[in-house]
């Protein structure tokens, strides 16, 4: 795997204290990575066969096995879900499974608040992924969005945390496929209570239509959303309806990680978008 640049961040933190890596506590010969190369490779990294690459859930969309048992590759059109309800989104890329490191480092960084926000390792690691995710995106698609966008967080939840925990992921992601970050695109409308313990069609109640998109979107205009742990997909899914109802022609959505759920999602009512089809007709 490529390994990153230094951060400025990270260089400082060479003069300052020997690195170690944040989960075993190995020295490091640099903060390129806060991982040592044997924790980095246990990292639990989403695989082809964990989700529907347009939804982004984690629902069987393969094949059965066949007699050998393995399982035939097909052109992938949707998941049981995207077929029986449609999907705002066009796609959707996780990079690691929600477990493991990944469960131990995303709600620490997204319930930190300032004046401290997250420790100095718990950022360095965020980094590390993110820029990890650009990579990755960056070497499987020549395609680039016209703007990488941060799923906004209500202002009142705003100003009791300080910060928004998707802005810094965006900001890395778009700075390393050399894209136009937009966090001020779309706005939360309403305060939504939280998710943590909110599942299926409680999700996504509580956040239909609780974005507004701040722009008018000319033809063939491109988004990717960015969040930071995808669960029913029901948060980007309403944030796409809204860039879509702008006029974007298509919405993608990255996050860093992606739950696998145990069961399908419940049916919920088709917009015009979804009636219209993926190419607008």
């Amino acid at each position: 795997m490529m390994r990153p640049s230094p951060s400025p961040l990270g260089v400082l933190l060479d003069l300052v204290a020997p690195p170690l890596c944040i989960e075993c506590g190995t020295s490091l010969r640099t903060t390129a990575s806060p991982l040592c190369p044997r924790c980095d490779r246990g990292l639990p990294w989403w695989r082809i066969v964990d989700g529907c690459p347009r939804c982004g859930m984690g629902e069987g969309f393969l094949p059965e096995p066949d007699r050998k048992g393995t399982r035939a590759r097909r052109p992938f059109d949707g998941c049981p879900g995207c077929l029986s309800e449609g999907s705002a989104l066009h796609g959707c890329r996780s990079l690691l499974r929600y477990e493991g490191a990944a469960r131990r480092w995303l709600p620490g960084f997204k319930t930190a608040r300032l004046p401290f926000g997250p420790n100095v390792a718990l950022r360095l690691a965020i980094d590390h992924l993110a820029a990890e995710l650009g990579r990755r995106i960056g070497s499987e698609t020549s395609e680039r969005p016209d703007w990488i966008v941060p799923i906004p967080l209500h202002w009142r939840r705003r100003h009791q945390r300080g910060f928004n925990q998707t802005e810094p992921i965006a900001r890395r992601i778009a700075g390393i496929l050399d894209c136009s970050f937009a966090p001020g695109m779309l706005r939360r409308t309403r305060s939504s209570r939280s998710q943590a313990r909110s599942v299926g069609r409680e999700r996504r109640q509580n956040v239909q239509d609780s974005f507004r998109s701040t722009a008018r979107f000319g033809s063939r205009s491109r988004v990717w959303l960015v969040d930071d742990v995808l669960t029913t997909g029901s948060t980007l899914d309403a944030a796409a309806d809204a860039l879509l109802d702008a006029g974007a022609f298509e919405v993608r959505g990255l996050t860093l990680a992606a739950t696998l759920p145990a069961r399908p999602r419940a049916v919920r009512r088709r917009s015009d978008y979804h009636a219209r089809g993926p190419d607008g007709r």
